[in-house]
């Protein structure tokens, strides 16, 4: 006799087969890209301080801003408008970290996949190390950050600031953010 003739063998299959299905609904669910808490190395605010006086309010959505980190004691040390108020949002800040460049290239990296960036690219590069990442802005668009964390003092200094970003002078490590408006989401 097979299993599935009698009415309550019909019922619990199907019961069965719907529990099923909700697990998996619910396992594939996405989670906004943050499924677990990564432990920072170090205390972390907002990065919407340091690129504020570059970018008018409203211009990058909040939620990129929350999601973009920066360590709590890193100091502003210059900026740089790439797009001059002139098409796609192209803008830098660089900043300076009173801590050694492996902390900071943690920092960054664990900062990064626990706000729900999507890293494209990391690599050593001869200045230092940089990290490409893509996150979803509640704009419709997505928006890159390229963190180059520096071994060295940069050869060229900010070009509205007139300042530039020391290199790792003792534990201090200089890190440039390049925030670019790529596309629609």
């Amino acid at each position: 006799m097979p299993i599935l003739r009698t009415s309550k063998s019909k019922w619990i299959a199907g019961i069965s087969a719907l529990v099923v299905i909700s697990v998996g609904t619910l396992i594939g669910t996405p989670t906004n890209g943050k499924i677990h808490h990564i432990p920072l190395n170090m205390k972390a605010t907002s990065s919407k301080a340091d690129f504020a006086p570059i970018t008018p309010n409203g211009v990058v959505p909040n939620n990129v801003f929350q999601a973009l980190l920066v360590p709590s004691n890193s100091t502003r040390t210059g900026w740089v408008n790439y797009d001059q108020n002139n098409g796609t949002y192209d803008r830098q800040v660089n900043i300076s970290v009173p801590v050694n460049f492996e902390s900071t290239k943690t920092f960054f990296i664990d900062s990064l996949l626990d706000n729900a960036w999507k890293i494209l690219s990391r690599r050593n590069t001869s200045s230092g190390y940089q990290i490409l990442a893509l996150h979803a802005g509640s704009d419709g668009h997505f928006w890159e950050i390229g963190v180059t964390v520096l071994n060295k003092a940069p050869a060229v200094p900010s070009l509205t600031s007139g300042k530039s970003a020391n290199g790792p002078t003792g534990t201090n490590t200089a890190v440039t953010l390049r925030l670019l408006q790529y596309e629609s989401a």
